[in-house]
């Protein structure tokens, strides 16, 4: 298990689309091309690209990346500026997410010349303006009434269990929670079925699914579950709390 820094995850990730500015695929005059892979480089077919105008509403070019994960629009007549965005279609249990793709470069593509824009399938990297990412959001509250619960200090593991939506495995990882206008939260986790524990300052919290007041959830040393759509949530999310352990616990 390892520690996730944000701070220098965004960062690292921001260094990392920096170098990616020269683009892998060829430019070409009067077109926007494009290349989409995931982390591991492997071409990912049938994403989603919308080309879209920045001048007219509801306008947007849409295609598909082809078999080696590449697109190529045709702009030699169209003397305007586009945004690029490509987006992959993930299932999720009885979900279809849409997620984010990140581009290699984000600035708009003036018509006529064309442009390239690569996308790679990866964590959209975080900010104090955008602490959500790309991918699921894990968030954890104190219990109601737990005024000694520090979410700042909270720590909290996650472990996969089985096979996650992108066909990994995954591995476990540790946190601490993001502030966020939803409260405190983990970014960017890929979808699936984890086993979740939570220390504070080293010490074992119990832990259990966020309760509506209506549905009862037992407190444990460790919550296992997946993610839904409660809270009016637009994407499949977590929503957990923590308390301090009782007294005969």
């Amino acid at each position: 298990m390892h520690k996730t820094n944000f701070a220098a995850l965004a960062l690292l990730s921001a260094a990392c689309l920096t170098g990616m500015s020269s683009a892998a695929t060829p430019a070409q005059k009067g077109f926007i091309t494009g290349t989409v892979v995931n982390e591991q480089g492997k071409p990912l077919p049938g994403v989603e690209i919308d080309v879209d105008n920045t001048l007219s509403y509801d306008s947007s070019l849409i295609t598909y990346t082809d078999a080696k994960g590449q697109y190529r629009v045709d702009v030699r007549k169209l003397p305007f500026t586009f945004q690029v965005y490509a987006k992959m279609k993930l299932k999720y249990g009885d979900s279809t997410v849409n997620v984010e793709l990140v581009p290699n470069n984000p600035d708009a593509v003036a018509g006529l010349a064309g442009g390239v824009r690569d996308f790679v399938f990866k964590p959209k990297p975080v900010t104090a303006e955008d602490p959500y990412g790309n991918l699921g959001r894990v968030f954890v509250e104190r219990g109601i009434g737990e005024y000694d619960v520090d979410t700042a200090q909270v720590q909290v593991t996650l472990t996969p269990v089985g096979t996650l939506a992108d066909g990994s495995a995954g591995k476990a990882r540790t946190f601490k929670l993001l502030p966020s206008g939803g409260g405190p939260v983990i970014p960017n986790v890929m979808w699936g079925k984890y086993q979740v524990t939570a220390t504070l300052n080293g010490k074992a919290l119990q832990i259990r699914q966020r309760t509506d007041g209506r549905t009862p959830a037992t407190w444990g040393a460790a919550y296992t579950g997946g993610f839904t759509r409660d809270y009016n949530a637009l994407t499949p999310s977590m929503f957990l709390e923590v308390r301090v352990p009782r007294a005969g616990d």
